[in-house]
């Protein structure tokens, strides 16, 4: 008769070496790399911000083959950095979908928390001279860097960027949509915050009010409220306020 002890202490062998080959086939493949870029305990996430250098290259060189130009606002994963060979710039090899990699400038991206990053993205967004170009940068560095002390500065720029598109918005909105007479039925109400140049604005949580009495736009001063909720205590608190006031006065009088 077969030994009984012997056959029992072959099996429990197997099935232990079948339980240590799982393992460590499940710790391979947790620590190897991957094409995934959703994995962010493997690469460090970041964004497009700086839209003039954001050409996604080869290799890491200015003069490498364009691969894309990333738009801002674009989420991508970092994966490591080097330094050109030409002209010493420091680039970053990033992730931006499963199957597409490629080197892009550092300055371009913006990482979350990281302060330099804010800063500098602070100083271009006070060197945009477009209304909307300024406040779509402002909103999307506010939110990047919502840990740091850059966040209200970029929320107070996000505010006044959207209060000086108002007036030019009321301007472009007069001309399209025409006297009251022209009209017919449909209020003006109705007719200005549905005008079609306040849409890129909306769709970046830009919203505005409408002024009956003298036909034109004054910005809610969402950025401004935000600002003053989350960070009560900080040097750009007490502008928010009254910018606050002076808005609120402003569709006040137009009642």
């Amino acid at each position: 008769m077969p030994d009984l002890y012997a056959l029992r202490s072959v099996c429990l062998a197997t099935h232990l070496a079948a339980l240590l080959t799982v393992f460590a086939v499940a710790a391979f493949a947790a620590s190897a790399p991957t094409n995934d870029p959703a994995r962010p305990a493997r690469y460090q996430r970041a964004v497009v911000f700086d839209e003039r250098l954001s050409a996604l290259r080869t290799q890491p060189d200015v003069k490498a083959r364009l691969l894309y130009r990333l738009r801002p606002g674009r989420v991508v994963w970092i994966i490591k950095a080097a330094r050109s060979r030409t002209d010493g710039a420091r680039f970053f090899r990033v992730a931006v979908t499963r199957r597409t990699h490629g080197w892009i400038l550092a300055e371009a991206l913006l990482r979350e928390g990281h302060l330099k990053d804010a800063e500098r993205a602070i100083k271009l967004i006070e060197e945009t001279k477009d209304n909307f170009a300024r406040a779509r940068l402002a909103r999307l560095c506010a939110d990047e860097s919502r840990h740091t002390a850059i966040a209200p500065r970029a929320l107070l720029l996000l505010g006044q960027s959207a209060e000086a598109a108002a007036a030019q918005l009321s301007r472009e909105a007069k001309r399209h949509i025409g006297s009251p007479e022209s009209n017919g039925e449909v209020s003006r109400h109705q007719l200005w915050l549905n005008y079609a140049g306040l849409d890129r604005y909306n769709r970046v949580g830009i919203t505005f009010d409408y002024a009956a009495a003298n036909d034109q736009l004054i910005y809610d001063g969402g950025a401004y409220r935000e600002l003053l909720r989350k960070y009560p205590r900080c040097a750009e608190a007490q502008e928010a306020r009254e910018r606050l006031q002076r808005l609120a006065e402003a569709v006040k009088s137009q009642l």
